[in-house]
């Protein structure tokens, strides 16, 4: 039986976990916190589906890290 390396079995198992954030008063506190924990800024969403209007919602993302199972 063949063995797969490692580092190999570990990049087909990569999830991520998404989040949506709400723009507000503290919005960059807030960022920083998430960006602390892991979490990357993937997108934006509008009110108004214009490039000119504000962000409503950030879209972030991070990697979920799950210990590896042998099969």
């Amino acid at each position: 039986m063949a063995t797969v390396p490692r580092q190999i079995a570990s990049a087909a198992l990569r999830r991520f976990e998404y989040r949506v954030v709400d723009t507000g008063k503290d919005l960059e506190d807030v960022l920083n916190k998430l960006g602390a924990e892991g979490w990357e800024v993937v997108g934006v969403t509008t009110k108004k589906q214009l490039l000119i209007a504000p962000p409503q919602a950030i879209i972030l993302k991070r990697e979920r890290v799950e210990p590896l199972v042998a099969v």
